[in-house]
């Protein structure tokens, strides 16, 4: 009998053995699986996918995150499909991008691409993918942003976002926040704790997205050209600057029709260029086809487009550079219907500046493009 007692303990031991390196494998496996779709996903689809969940959450009024939050924050980071899977060692991980405001105009700049990462143990029994959506709030927390990687809820103070219709009630909690964080799950688990994670520069996606080496601090403080794949985004965050601003102060925006009609000259505030180029940025569409309509309804209106830059590099290439923002802007006119006969350009550089060229926000102002009605 105590015999095989013995070998009956030994064997449900054996069992125990099997099957506990059975779960561990299954886990690894899928870990591993994961992360190889993972790196597999590129940096365009990934930055498709940002687009594409940023723009879902901001329109869900009473869930999404709320405008005046947005309005107030230095930068933001978007996680697409964060993953967390485990049986018994739990783990998550996920590759996004972040985006900052730059100076004056606060507009949205080139994305760099992050990475988060960070572990969790117990008893787990599913997995999930969440998308992940930070506001940096001030400069601290944009300091920690740059550097080589942080750790949330340690080295920088992190809390819950509030959602939708909750901000008033919660924003005395968050007054001291760096970061404020949202998740939207789309998988097993009920929502995503980022407490102890870090999250740290993807050098690899940036040197694939912008074809070299660079670094996150260049790339969010440096006025780089925004790559054309992540041309949606930059273009769908900018569509939610300055939401929450009041209706006095868009009413106190000229209206191209009524300008040129009583003073003869408007300037289009919101028409925007890639840096150092005459490439018009998505986010001018608005501002140009508000331009478009006012000529079209006047099609007795001849109108000179003039370009100007601030005093940043040498007269003749601001010179230059201004003569081809107003030359991109009469084409991109004449492209959607306004008789080219009707149409000129002309560049300025850095003359007739509007605001002083020592400050930021005095360049942005100065950087613009101006329509003047040409008297017969």
């Amino acid at each position: 009998m105590r015999r095989r007692k013995a070998l009956f303990d030994g064997l449900l031991a054996r069992r125990g053995r099997l099957a506990c390196a059975a779960i561990t494998t299954l886990a690894l496996l899928g870990a591993t699986q994961a992360r190889a779709q993972e790196r597999e996903t590129a940096p365009d689809k990934r930055l498709e996918n940002a687009m594409l969940s940023f723009r879902e959450v901001m329109h869900e009024p009473d869930k999404g995150i709320p405008h005046d939050f947005f309005d107030k924050a230095r930068c933001i980071v978007i996680i697409p499909g964060v993953k967390k899977a485990a049986f018994i060692v739990g783990g998550k991980y996920g590759r996004g991008f972040v985006s900052c405001r730059k100076g004056g105009t606060r507009r949205f700049g080139a994305p760099a691409a992050v990475r988060i990462e960070g572990g969790s143990y117990g008893l787990q029994i599913g997995g999930s993918s969440t998308d992940v959506f930070m506001l940096i709030m001030n400069e601290s927390g944009m300091k920690k942003l740059l550097s080589d990687k942080f750790t949330i809820g340690g080295e920088v103070e992190a809390a819950a976002g509030p959602v939708g219709r909750e901000a008033s009630a919660r924003t005395d909690v968050m007054l001291h926040a760096e970061i404020l964080s949202w998740s939207r799950s789309r998988g097993l688990f009920a929502g995503l704790s980022l407490e102890g994670s870090t999250l740290r520069p993807d050098e690899k996606e940036n040197e694939k997205l912008y074809g070299r080496k660079i670094s996150n601090q260049r790339i969010l403080e440096d006025d780089l050209p925004v790559p054309p794949a992540a041309r949606p985004l930059i273009a769908e965050l900018n569509r939610y600057r300055n939401a929450g601003e009041h209706e006095g102060e868009r009413a106190g925006r000229a209206n191209v029709g009524a300008a040129l009609g009583e003073k003869g000259r408007v300037t289009l505030s919101n028409v925007h260029f890639e840096s150092g180029k005459a490439d018009l940025t998505p986010d001018s569409e608005a501002a140009l086809n508000e331009a478009l309509t006012a000529l079209n309804e006047h099609p007795d209106w001849k109108i000179r487009v003039e370009g100007f830059t601030d005093s940043r590099g040498s007269k003749d290439a601001n010179l230059k550079l201004s003569s081809d923002r107003a030359e991109a802007v009469a084409n991109w006119l004449a492209d959607h219907g306004i008789d080219r006969e009707r149409l000129s350009a002309k560049g300025y550089g850095d003359a007739r500046p509007v605001a002083s060229n020592s400050t930021p926000e005095g360049r942005a102002k100065n950087r613009r493009v101006e329509l003047v009605r040409v008297q017969d």
